[in-house]
């Protein structure tokens, strides 16, 4: 048997499924899960179109879930804590 989820979408958003959490949750705490998370993807967002092309880290990996490096093709000239947005606590 299947795992009972609680998804929160806007209809008519063909290309986002929605966002999904375990069990039944109450509606103002998925409200506020899906809006913290879209804070977090802007983050993410406003951190890749700053960046300039030599600060992204490039690697070829094996599998999407348990990623296996393969080899680095190239390093990024940034530290790991130089975007202070990315590195930040969920609320």
């Amino acid at each position: 048997m299947s795992e009972k989820l609680t998804r929160i979408r806007l209809p008519g958003q063909n290309d986002y499924r929605g966002f999904m959490d375990w069990g039944e949750v109450e509606p103002a705490k998925i409200i506020h899960s899906v809006r913290d998370r879209a804070a977090q993807l802007r983050r993410e967002a406003e951190a890749i179109e700053a960046a300039t092309d030599d600060e992204f880290q490039i690697d070829v990996i094996r599998g999407p879930y348990v990623q296996h490096h393969v080899r680095e093709l190239q390093k990024s000239s940034r530290t790991p804590s130089h975007h202070p947005n990315l590195n930040r606590e969920r609320t």
